[in-house]
């Protein structure tokens, strides 16, 4: 009979950490998958269609990108004299005042 007493006492509710600890590591899960999946999905974008001026501008920022990046004189000159800025001042009729 002592040991039925004994063994009432010693015995405690146990709080269920485990499950506790199983559902934050769940609701973690679930969260990084969702920024996960929502950062691979593209921004929809309201005018889709590219203007003759931006596609002209991304040619424009294409041939500038493909300059060298010597620092000899030579090299500058030939960079320079294969840029073509006759449409620098073209956007600028377009900004309204």
């Amino acid at each position: 009979m002592e040991q039925d007493m004994n063994m009432g006492a010693q015995t405690e509710e146990k709080k269920p950490f485990g499950a506790i600890i199983s559902i934050i590591i769940i609701v973690l899960v679930l969260a990084y998958g969702a920024f996960y999946f929502l950062k691979q999905v593209p921004a929809v974008s309201e005018n889709s269609a590219l203007t003759p001026a931006e596609i002209q501008g991304d040619m424009t920022i294409t041939d500038l990108s493909t300059q060298g990046t010597s620092t000899e004189l030579s090299d500058i000159e030939a960079d320079l004299n294969a840029t073509d800025l006759s449409g620098i001042d073209a956007g600028l009729s377009d900004i309204e005042i």
